[in-house]
């Protein structure tokens, strides 16, 4: 067991706050990102080795950790020889200044074996678990319970497969982050105890990649500064820009872009963390089909590196950094503090919502040949700037609902929009379909997004979802539209349930777009999510049946009739065969290279992030994988 002197100076009672290095066009650093760690203050105390820096990227990795030990193939876990001792994790936190937190669930409450218990704090979790914000504010749930191993549910909750609480798959301790040092402290202690390392921002991702048992993680919720920049002049681009810190979510950026009679990029979901995966992982928006992705939108970045070092990412500072981040996933390169994003002009934004559905006149055949009418439009739509988010599910035998959450008209007055849309709503007509329309017209994207996108639904169990980009020529063309269209329905038809966007990541010159966003987006109009449900009392091997149905056959036919497209990493299948291909496309091997030279001892993990397929998680159910268990490096 790791131990220390404590009566040794601690690295907190020495840090240096360094003076702002920007340039005078440059945004400034925010207050917190001035309180870094250095090599002074690191080398003042006779516990050293447990937060000194790792080697300068692209120079080898050491071989060993703490105390001269050989690094070992796995990752330190309680109950380890090598796990820290109390002294030392008190040591951690009196340097981390307190911030240190001892995880204890969400749903700990519900337990009378824990000492949190309390039947009122059970009862508003249980009433509270399916809302995103709850998963958001605490240091370590995330919103996708199946992968973290539904150790700990709420009692009663219908997913509960356990009748008691454990931590299962999150982590053991978490640095609650305030200021650029905590996060470097944090690293550098991880790295040197060989203690498994993850990050969360909000815990959105599909795939749970904030979870990891027996872990340390950085939770970069608190940092919520935005500073809005009226004009940014740096690294040869000059207009609007925000900085934002690494905890800021979607609706808080629209809110502070309304303030400032300007437009962002930003996610769909009002809790998605921006400068956390939701960047990393490229990033699409109602806003995509005008502008780009949320990757395209970013003109630096501030990152903690994974050898705990604290730079800049930009065209001029750390370029090929700056690529990776920019689309390349998450968890992989280090710890993003703050991003800077271009700012566009306020602008209306017109939307149209309606649904139909099988009927004694509407067949199943008429039902898909409606929605086959819509996919015609696909490239006409996006090509000015439209964007629609729709929903299909199978409400009995031959019996389907389509419900359009909204159609969305970015930079159009109702006046331009319903011209656009009327021929599609025509073809309806003509199929027999009735429709009630219901459209409205918005000053900005803020009130548009608020009046229109339903909130999230978080915390259940009892599916989970794969994704497919689907190239324009899938609808353009008859002979191929009819293929996706035979396959999408296969699947539906089956069970799965299917959120879709008429969506493209549109040239911009005005930002920078060479960067590591999936290629697949490039050439998208149609990007498909497909859940494969389950009873909520479902046993894990009736889970794994399902979801190999989900991944080896609905998938599998929709991989077949679009060959060489890809997946979107932050809502795919966390089973994705060849998903190097399907999440990065071509970039992969540069997104590796780049990895190996920043990361060399493996300190960043996440599943299907670059590089994963080094490591392994034991104890894993074929199909049915989770955080739950020892993370090593495959033999």
């Amino acid at each position: 067991m790791v131990t220390v002197n404590l009566r040794a100076t601690t690295v907190a009672a020495v840090l240096i706050v360094l003076a702002d290095q920007t340039t005078a066009t440059c945004p400034s650093r925010f207050s917190w990102e001035n309180n870094v760690l250095t090599k002074a203050a690191i080398n003042s105390t006779n516990n050293a080795e447990l937060f000194d820096f790792g080697p300068v990227e692209g120079t080898p990795a050491s071989s060993k950790i703490i105390g001269g030990i050989p690094r070992p193939r796995c990752k330190t876990f309680p109950g380890d020889p090598l796990w820290p001792s109390n002294s030392v994790w008190n040591l951690l936190n009196l340097t981390l200044g307190g911030a240190l937190i001892k995880t204890v669930p969400l749903a700990a409450p519900c337990y009378s074996d824990w000492p949190q218990y309390d039947a009122a704090q059970c009862e508003y979790v249980k009433t509270n678990w399916n809302r995103p914000q709850l998963h958001v504010e605490d240091p370590t749930s995330a919103m996708f319970p199946l992968w973290q191993g539904q150790t700990c549910m709420p009692l009663d909750h219908p997913s509960q497969i356990y009748d008691n609480c454990t931590l299962g798959g999150y982590a053991s301790y978490s640095v609650a982050v305030t200021k650029v040092s905590q996060i470097q402290l944090a690293l550098n202690f991880a790295r040197a105890t060989n203690i498994r390392l993850v990050v969360k921002n909000t815990g959105h991702d599909f795939a749970d990649k904030s979870m990891g048992a027996g872990s340390l993680s950085v939770w970069t919720h608190k940092l919520k500064d935005i500073q809005y920049i009226p004009d940014y002049t740096c690294n040869g681009h000059s207009g609007p820009a925000l900085k934002l810190g690494s905890g800021v979510e979607t609706e808080e950026v629209y809110q502070a872009a309304e303030a400032h009679n300007v437009t962002v990029v930003g996610g769909e979901c009002r809790t998605v963390g921006m400068a956390g995966g939701y960047i990393a992982g490229g990033g699409h928006s109602p806003m995509s089909s005008l502008v780009g992705m949320g990757a395209d939108q970013v003109l630096s970045l501030d990152v903690v590196l994974p050898n705990g070092r604290f730079v800049t990412a930009s065209q001029s500072s750390y370029p090929d950094l700056f690529w990776a981040l920019r689309g390349g996933g998450g968890s992989t390169y280090g710890v993003v503090t703050s991003v800077t994003v271009k700012a566009y002009p306020q602008i209306p934004v017109s939307t149209l919502g309606f649904v139909f559905g099988t009927s004694p006149n509407v067949t199943a055949d008429t039902f898909w040949a409606g929605v086959e009418a819509y996919t015609t439009y696909f490239d006409t739509f996006t090509a000015v700037g439209a964007y629609g988010y729709w929903l299909i599910v199978n409400i009995g035998p031959g019996q389907f609902f389509f419900s359009m959450n909204p159609l969305w008209g970015g930079n159009m007055t109702l006046a331009q929009f319903q011209p656009l849309i009327q021929p599609f709503l025509d073809d309806l007509a003509n199929l027999g379909i009735s429709i009630d329309p219901v459209w409205n017209e918005y000053p900005s994207l803020y009130q548009a997004h608020s009046g229109t996108f339903p909130p999230e639904n978080v915390g259940g169990a009892d599916n989970r979802a794969a994704s497919r980009l689907f190239p324009k020529d899938n609808f353009i063309n008859p002979t191929k539209r009819n293929e996706t269209m035979a396959a999408v329905r296969y699947a539906v038809e089956a069970g799965g349930i299917l959120i879709g966007y008429n969506i493209r990541a549109a040239p911009n010159s005005a930002v920078n777009q060479t960067n590591s966003v999936n290629p697949a987006w490039r050439e998208t109009t149609g990007f498909f999510i497909l859940a494969a449900a389950w009873p909520a009392d479902a046993s894990p091997a009736v889970i794994q049946a399902q979801s190999n149905i989900l991944t080896n056959d609905w998938m599998a036919r929709w991989r077949q009739v679009s060959p060489g497209a890809g997946s979107y990493l932050s809502e795919g299948d966390i089973n994705e065969p060849n998903w190097q291909q399907s999440f990065y496309g071509s970039h992969y091997p540069r997104l590796l290279q780049l990895k190996k030279k920043y990361d060399p001892t493996g300190l960043f993990y996440a599943h299907t992030a670059v590089g994963s397929e080094d490591w392994e998680v034991e104890g894993q159910l074929p199909g049915l994988p989770t955080q739950n268990g020892r993370l090593c490096k495959k033999p």
